[in-house]
């Protein structure tokens, strides 16, 4: 953690708020002896089918299977613009987590995967370690597609398995089945790309 040095006494003074809040608030009070790391969430908004339960800015497509079936590169254009212009709030800051959510990311194609993180790679500078986790729908759920979204540089998955159980998946709306969840949990990808630890 970063500490936080004050520039001016917390007490106040002539001119300076009261109550140390709004002390704080004020332009040149704080001094921080690094830019602090961040942390970047990128939302891909389409999903095969919008469920009951969710509030998440997500739009069905109907059909969808696959990057064909959305506007990925005029998303994928609108994402890198809204970076660019956003450089100068977080100029050299080091980028230690992405999270990639949606939706259902899994929609995206390898190549499109591979633009984005290649995107952020370009105008952020991203920690050689970093955790870069994507959100799948086991209804989406390809190994081949999933080892191309690997090779892009995704190093953990954020599964959607709200149940095993084909009846509650149902009623929730899912697009998969109990085997299907079984079967995303159980892929070799997920298996040598995470560990335990006792």
């Amino acid at each position: 953690m970063i500490p936080i040095v004050p520039l001016a006494s917390t007490g106040a003074s002539a001119g300076a708020p009261a109550d140390t809040k709004s002390l704080w608030l004020q332009p040149g009070q704080l001094a921080l002896p690094g830019s602090p790391p961040l942390s970047l969430y990128v939302h891909i908004p389409w999903c095969v089918r919008k469920c009951p339960y969710c509030d998440f800015n997500s739009h069905a497509v109907p059909g969808a299977v696959d990057s064909h079936d959305i506007p990925e590169d005029a998303y994928l254009d609108a994402l890198r613009a809204d970076l660019e212009q956003s450089l100068p709030l977080v100029w050299g800051r080091p980028v230690h987590t992405i999270f990639i959510g949606g939706g259902t990311p899994s929609l995206l194609s390898a190549a499109g995967m591979d633009r984005l993180l290649s995107d952020i790679r370009a105008l952020l500078p991203l920690d050689a370690d970093a955790e870069i986790t994507m959100e799948a729908n086991p209804g989406t759920f390809e190994a081949e597609r999933f080892a191309s979204y690997r090779a892009s540089g995704i190093n953990r998955l954020s599964i959607g398995i709200q149940s095993f159980n084909d009846r509650h998946l149902a009623a929730l709306g899912r697009i998969h089945g109990g085997a299907e969840a079984r079967a995303a949990s159980a892929s070799r990808w997920i298996t040598s790309t995470t560990s335990t630890s006792t």
